[in-house]
């Protein structure tokens, strides 16, 4: 959680301060162990007219985890996780996990290698799976294999603005099956179990690389952005063969140059051998251009807990002077060449400007047999998956705030919108503009008419989710949605 939407008044690590305070975090908190307490938060909150907020483990992109004055419920400490070898449902049959709401990715992966499965859920190493993370969509190493996280749900329990408790599936609940999967956290009730698919384990194999140009490299900018547009010309080739990669482009301060890291690339199901055939046009045009200091580090392992462990890496999301945006880009831009390389100069020219690129070469199509569910439709075209962001030197004053954060939404984001409409509600611009079409797609009107039938009265609200555009932070900065105010109707 990035303390920018805090208000930035103290960082905990530094100690009492006087003059730290709470500024955006919730005035109270609840921590839950049973459904019973989380029915007694929501009632009480319903109950007091108080703002209410859903936090799972605080990872979060857009300040959606706190809110000033308001009730807290945490569910961070639900950590059931059961093996069911055997689910059946009109839609599947097989294996599945039983998993409570606070259990995070790593608990997760470390379960399904102890009943040899394998499970879907985030690279981040401390997202919870049944949080935010797949209510809103959730992409995954396994996506190009077996679809987003909300593809996995067979199931889910849910205490319900009117404080009800309700399992949901395919004939229990119908509509509310559909938002909770993929339509955005904290906005339908709160969720304390989900049932998920799990899989067979598999071989996983790929390769990690770094590459950097500039300084006393011997890599120049002009073969470095070669090597790079060659990589995305062919990502809907990859993509269309299970390829997920997932990279990070950074500018070098104080050389001038870049660095490329892969972290890592595989494919789930495809052995070595393949693997490294299929890159290898890719590595040898690479070659062909001059870029001679390349070493590709190849792995191969029979199950995805030891991939992930050995070549993920640990990252964190409280970044107290950096805020990000992202786009989903569809398969059907590489059909014309010419709008194809303009995305590519576009999103170049954003780097060579300053931003990082966090990027994603996947294509998590909707698994043949899943029921249809609120997970933004943009993400069923994509191929490639950004994401983009500016900073700003520590204490910066409120002109130099604003100028790099309208950069972000207003600048940036608008030179991509045209190649890709879509970006990802998890990691994604907080002032997205038309956050409804960007970050559900089709599926936003269906899912508003869901938001008010089971929640009325707004008990649940964040930014950016269903329904929340009847609402806003009061006193906030026109350009940055913070949460350091009163939340107040605004129609």
């Amino acid at each position: 959680m990035s303390p920018l939407f805090q208000g930035e008044t103290c960082s905990p690590q530094k100690g009492n301060s006087s003059t730290c305070t709470l500024g955006g975090f919730p005035s109270y908190a609840v921590k839950i162990t049973t459904v019973a307490q989380v029915q007694l938060a929501v009632n009480f909150a319903r109950n007091a007219n108080l703002r209410l907020v859903v936090k799972n483990t605080g990872h979060d992109f857009l300040g959606r985890s706190m809110g000033a004055g308001a009730l807290s419920i945490w569910t961070h400490n639900l950590k059931g996780i059961q093996f069911l070898p055997a689910v059946r449902t009109p839609s599947y049959s097989g294996p599945a996990f039983r998993i409570g709401a606070g259990v995070q990715v790593g608990e997760m992966y470390a379960a399904a290698n102890q009943y040899n499965v394998t499970g879907v859920g985030g690279e981040c190493k401390g997202v919870g799976v049944a949080g935010g993370y797949t209510l809103g969509g959730g992409h995954s190493p396994m996506s190009t294999k077996h679809g987003l996280g909300a593809d996995q749900v067979l199931s889910a329990d849910v205490v319900l603005a009117d404080g009800r408790f309700v399992t949901v599936n395919e004939t229990a609940h119908p509509d509310l099956f559909f938002a909770l999967r993929g339509g955005g956290g904290a906005t339908y009730g709160v969720v304390t179990a989900l049932t998920v698919k799990v899989y067979p384990r598999m071989t996983f194999s790929g390769v990690t690389y770094t590459i950097v140009s500039g300084g006393d490299t011997n890599v120049s900018s002009s073969v470095f952005w070669s090597a790079l547009y060659a990589y995305w010309r062919r990502m809907p080739e990859f993509a269309a063969k299970g390829s997920y990669g997932y990279s990070m482009v950074f500018p070098q301060r104080s050389s001038g140059g870049l660095t490329w890291n892969m972290l890592p690339w595989l494919v789930p199901g495809m052995p070595l051998d393949q693997f490294k055939a299929m890159t290898a046009p890719l590595f040898a045009e690479w070659a062909a251009l001059g870029l001679t200091n390349f070493t590709p580090t190849y792995f191969e392992h029979d199950n995805f807990y030891a991939a992930w462990t050995r070549h993920f890496p640990t990252e964190g999301v409280a970044n107290a002077n950096f805020r990000t945006a992202s786009r989903l880009f569809p398969r059907a831009l590489w059909n014309d060449t010419t709008k194809r390389d303009a995305l590519f100069d576009a999103v170049s020219g954003i780097v060579k400007e300053g931003s990082a690129l966090i990027q994603y070469n996947i294509n998590p199509a909707k698994p043949e047999g899943t029921p249809a569910n609120g997970a933004n439709s943009h993400w069923r075209d994509a191929v490639w998956f950004t994401i983009m962001g500016a900073g700003w030197v520590a204490g910066a004053g409120e002109k130099e705030l604003e100028v790099a954060n309208r950069k972000i939404t207003e600048d940036w984001m608008s030179r991509l919108r045209g190649y890709g409409p879509g970006g990802y509600g998890n990691e994604g611009d907080v002032m997205e503009p038309d956050f409804g079409e960007a970050f559900f797609g089709s599926n936003y009107q269906r899912l508003l008419r869901i938001k008010k039938q089971v929640d009325p009265g707004d008990l649940f609200w964040v930014p950016t989710a269903v329904g929340s555009e009847k609402w806003k932070v009061q006193g906030h900065r026109e350009w940055l949605t913070m949460q350091t105010g009163k939340l107040c109707r605004v129609d």
